[in-house]
């Protein structure tokens, strides 16, 4: 009767027994596949990381504020994750061996945010620091796969143990080891599945940090990483290309239409660019309004490669007119380094930008001669005005693109008068009412001279409402306060201004202090307010041009 009752308390100690062992690895083995995920979630925020410092560019589109969040953002969550890990009981070795290299790439990721952070933006320094941060996250990568096949070795030997512990009592535990079985088959298909869903998601993000956002082409990191490939196979005999493309007009364009309409053709262009030069070379963007082309080329080949690339990063329509400088060079002839070649290219480009004279420069400067044969006084007239309209524009503390627009636009503020007829233009006494009728359409005639060149057409506005009144008094449109664009009340100011101290036909010129009286009397009816007080101010104690 005792040994009756002794195997039941056998067997019920050998199952609690067995059930705690079990219990024991099982859990080891769901720590050590958590601790495999939580590796592969570090690897994922760390290739995140990698990208951060290169969005702190205001001038590319980018925010210092929102790059900095985001490289805080991802050194606290690997910092706390490997914490966690290393907090455990005998972590892998790697874990803490890989302590020096992460605080080198965090520091390297800092330096990077810094010179974003600059008027310049990135430059060949930028991109030494990128490949050094891409060896170090390489190096990490490493350790994290070593402690990850460290914890995937605990896992298997845990499963194992607890395959041994369970055969020992299988007839008394059946029904136990079927459950927990059950159990821990579960947990390792959700485990690989996790597994495989989270490597997915570090290809992702290896991809995203080589793409533009915007154009879907290869970003500067990809460049640089296909630079550093493809140098160590060119030779004489099949030297590399490399081309930088930067588009002439494109600020023009953004400040006339707007940035998502920027944006739209940046993405039109680069899908020309790409159809352009499929299975001849890789393209990339930037940042910005710069491409660039990579491709393999005869000696001396290429030049027809980078002709048919600007045309295709070129376009024309209603009101603008974009072009294209560029700028080239060969792999190994003339240049042995990644950075070399990114210099010389850029030399050249920006080389080739000063030597093109730009359309629009050269259509106000044909309006310009025109004015100047209607008249010599008109031409002296209107480069006076543009002057003093630019000066009034920067003093005011416009943008630099509205003191160009604003100043372009002064300049041909009077094209429409070479439409007007020499005996109303030039008359010696005071215009009849049908005479005055006349001469105001000059406004509108201007405008439409002005559109007819898509590299103006952005200051033709300016030139319609430059004879409109504060008060609504004006022409051709009676606008008035607000409605009228601070562009065009400024020249109105500055072509009041230039009239009243200079002579004409059917009066003497006005002393400065009388006309500058004159301007003040007005302002609030005739003139903008501000734009009288600034350019009052600008006249009477002109900036120093030291301080300019």
């Amino acid at each position: 009767m005792t040994r009756t009752k002794a195997v039941p308390a056998l067997a019920l100690v050998l199952g609690v027994v067995a059930i705690a062992i079990i219990s024991l690895l099982a859990h080891r083995t769901h720590e050590s596949r958590h601790s495999e995920l939580t590796l592969l979630a570090v690897k994922v925020e760390l290739n995140q990381l990698q990208t951060a410092p290169f969005r702190a560019n205001a001038h590319t589109g980018g925010s210092p504020a929102l790059a900095r969040k985001l490289m805080r953002t991802g050194k606290g969550l690997i910092s706390d994750q490997l914490a966690e890990l290393r907090g455990q009981s005998s972590p892998p070795p790697a874990l803490r061996a890989m302590q020096a290299p992460l605080r080198a790439n965090f520091a390297t990721l800092d330096q990077i945010y810094a010179v974003g952070i600059t008027k310049d933006g990135y430059d060949e320094r930028a991109d030494r620091l990128s490949a050094v941060a891409a060896r170090s996250a390489r190096t990490i990568e490493a350790m994290l796969d070593e402690a990850g096949s460290d914890y995937e070795d605990r896992a298997v030997w845990a499963q194992n143990q607890a395959g041994v512990g369970s055969a020992a009592v299988i007839l008394l535990l059946l029904l136990a080891f079927g459950v927990y079985y059950r159990r821990a088959a579960q947990a390792r298909a959700i485990a690989h599945d996790l597994v495989l869903e989270n490597q997915q998601l570090l290809a992702s993000s290896r991809e995203e940090a080589l793409t533009d956002a915007l154009t879907g082409l290869g970003n500067r990191r990809a460049l640089v990483s296909d630079l550093e490939t493809e140098l160590p196979r060119a030779d004489e005999a099949r030297p590399r290309m490399l081309a930088l493309f930067d588009l002439d007009g494109f600020k023009q364009y953004n400040d006339s239409f707007g940035h998502p309409a920027g944006d739209a053709l940046l993405v039109r262009l680069a899908e020309r660019l790409k159809a352009a030069t499929d299975g001849l070379g890789r393209v990339y963007r930037m940042g910005g309004d710069e491409f660039c082309l990579l491709a393999a080329v005869q000696p001396g080949a290429g030049d027809d490669l980078v002709e048919l690339a600007a045309a295709a990063l070129s376009d024309t329509g209603h009101a603008f007119e974009i072009g294209c400088s560029h700028g080239l060079a060969r792999i190994p002839g003339e240049a042995a380094t990644p950075e070399e070649a990114l210099r010389l290219a850029d030399q050249r480009m920006y080389a080739h930008k000063a030597d093109r004279p730009t359309i629009g420069r050269e259509g106000a400067d044909l309006l310009l001669q025109v004015i100047t044969e209607r008249g010599a006084g008109l031409g002296e007239h209107v480069s006076g005005v543009a002057r003093l309209a630019g000066d009034t524009a920067e003093r005011l503390g416009l943008p630099e693109h509205e003191v160009r627009r604003i100043r372009l636009a002064a300049e041909l503020h009077d094209v429409g008068k070479t439409a007007i007829p020499d005996t109303v233009l030039n008359k010696p006494s005071a215009l009849s009412d049908e005479e005055w009728e006349f001469m105001r359409r000059h406004t509108v005639i201007g405008e439409r001279i002005i559109r007819a060149a898509p590299s103006l057409a952005h200051a033709a506005e300016l030139v319609r409402y430059s004879h409109e009144r504060f008060d609504g008094a004006g022409y051709p449109d009676a606008l008035s306060r607000d409605e009228i664009p601070i562009g065009a009340s400024i020249i109105a100011v500055c072509d009041a201004f230039d009239a009243m101290v200079s002579d004409r036909p059917y009066r003497d010129a006005m002393s400065l202090t009388d006309a500058l009286a004159e301007l003040r009397a007005c302002a609030g009816t005739q003139f903008h307010p501000d734009v009288v007080a600034a350019f009052c101010a600008l006249v009477e104690q002109p900036v120093p041009a030291a301080a300019a």
